[in-house]
């Protein structure tokens, strides 16, 4: 088995080369701030917030670029290594892998990355942490920590930037423990870690359910002398982690601790509270948070906060309060999404049996849709439908019916019947003899019922013929009404 690509740079390291590894103070947060300086005779400048540096990686980018639009993996390789004599140094090396980073190409970074005593450069601390992006980048940080066990080995120190990469990556494979080792290696190396750091690892905890090693390395960033000040996103995401382990009331008192100590909690902060109590099956906790939030800590909710409260407030069936949230997201501008109001309108209706004024509330929601334009699914309108028909709103209903019609849905059967039975005992018959003629005019087949009542209101208002007429349409689809006997003597003489 061919041997890892960081292994061929054991070589290339000249005894002659030294470099110091005590950590200086200076901690910018880019490749550049590789903590490792080499000596005067191999002077490493690659600075990234530099002018000319970040003018030569953008070259590199375009024409990486380029290439990549035209050419493979291999003929962009070999255009490189013709241009070799253009990378004189190490840094002008690590602008070239930089830029491939960036370009996303990654095979052929760490491929170069193997070549390099054909460009006869020496690699350097900045070098190796490059690689060990690209290898996070790849999400192959397996590969990346054997990079940075040999740069270490070899008398080097990364860049913190670097650093939180790896931990991240490893995290976000679930190998914590890895992140871990990283964290404490690098400690020992007399790395001073910021909370930046100390937040990367404090994430990937939580992320694996390891809440109390969460808890304790908070604690010790507070006790840490010089006090390494935990931040906002410090306590959110301890707090999230409490919050994910059902430890809701435990994760706010974090956040009043927080508060206490001057840390300002942001909208993300109220939100993983939100989302922890409605886990619990706790939704109403959750409109407390968010009277919180406005009144207490004078922080502004926004739409992901809202949005978070409603569903919760509709996946427990908190009705009544979910329809409240819905209307302050409306005078408020806040836009509400379109399932969660399908959804509002649906529970509104099927309480509205036991509670007609909420026939009204789910009216309003359905009609703040159509304004909006959106498409309303079949079951929305079918359940709409039905909650009309039941509160007696048979004009409504039977827009609602027409909406069905004109957006392609296949209303059932029984809601035709139910509208014309509706309007037949409301005396509105040529609303009722209209629904039905359209009806027939799709292919439906009228219940017996429906004919019943029409048949009976025609006869009673003396219109015979029509009467007859519809007789005979009931016949002709094997529907046979009971008839009135003047009824019968009008078909007779017909």
């Amino acid at each position: 088995m061919a041997s890892s690509p960081f292994h061929t740079f054991s070589q290339l390291l000249q005894p002659r080369t030294t470099f110091a590894t005590t950590p200086t103070n200076n901690n910018n947060n880019n490749l550049s701030s590789c903590t490792t300086r080499p000596t005067n005779t191999q002077r490493n400048d690659l600075d990234f917030h530099d002018r000319t540096t970040r003018f030569h990686i953008k070259r590199h980018v375009h024409k990486i670029t380029t290439l990549s639009s035209t050419n493979s993996k291999t003929q962009i390789l070999r255009n490189l290594e013709k241009d070799a004599e253009s990378f004189k140094t190490s840094s002008d090396f690590n602008h070239l892998l930089m830029a491939l980073v960036i370009a996303q190409q990654h095979e052929v970074c760490l491929i170069l990355f193997t070549k390099l005593q054909s460009f006869k450069v020496v690699p350097d601390g900045c070098t190796f942490s490059i690689v060990i992006r690209c290898h996070c980048e790849r999400k192959d940080p397996d590969e990346a920590k054997k990079v940075l066990d040999t740069l270490l080995q070899n008398g080097f120190l990364p860049d913190e930037v670097t650093m939180n990469v790896l931990m991240s990556s490893l995290c976000k494979k679930g190998k914590v423990q890895k992140a871990r080792e990283v964290f404490e290696v690098m400690r020992e190396k007399g790395f001073k870690m910021s909370v930046q750091s100390h937040n990367c690892l404090l994430k990937g905890l939580c992320y694996v359910g390891r809440v109390e090693e969460a808890l304790d390395l908070l604690n010790e960033m507070k006790n840490e002398t010089p006090l390494l000040n935990p931040d906002v996103y410090s306590y959110t995401v301890v707090m999230d982690g409490l919050c994910k382990v059902g430890l809701s009331d435990e994760a706010m008192g974090l956040l009043n601790e927080a508060v206490r100590v001057g840390i300002v909690p942001n909208e993300v902060t109220f939100n993983t509270l939100i989302e922890g109590y409605s886990r619990e099956g706790r939704p109403l906790e959750g409109v407390l948070v968010l009277e919180l939030m406005k009144k207490k800590h004078g922080c502004v909710p926004g739409y992901v906060n809202y949005s978070t409260v409603l569903h919760g407030l509709l996946k427990w069936n908190e009705i009544p309060a979910a329809f409240k949230v819905y209307k302050e997201m409306v005078e408020l501008g806040i836009e509400v999404d379109s399932r969660m109001m399908a959804k509002l309108a649906r529970r509104l209706c099927r309480l509205s049996r036991r509670e007609r004024g909420l026939l009204r509330d789910a009216c309003q929601v359905f009609d703040k849709m159509r304004e909006k334009g959106l498409v309303v699914d079949q079951r929305t309108l079918e359940v709409i439908f039905e909650a009309l028909l039941w509160g007696e709103k048979f004009d409504e209903a039977l827009e609602v019916l027409n909406d069905m019609v004109k957006l392609g849905y296949s209303p059932k059967a029984i809601a035709f019947d139910k509208v014309i039975q509706g309007f037949c005992a409301k005396g509105k018959l040529e609303e009722a003899v209209s629904i039905l003629l359209f009806w027939l005019g799709n292919g439906g087949v009228p219940h017996k019922l429906s004919y019943e009542m029409l048949i009976k209101e025609l006869n009673a208002q003396g219109r015979l013929i029509c009467a007859s007429i519809l007789l005979g349409a009931a016949f002709k689809q094997g529907v046979v009404p009971s008839m009135d006997p003047l009824l019968c003597k009008c078909c007779e003489e017909r």
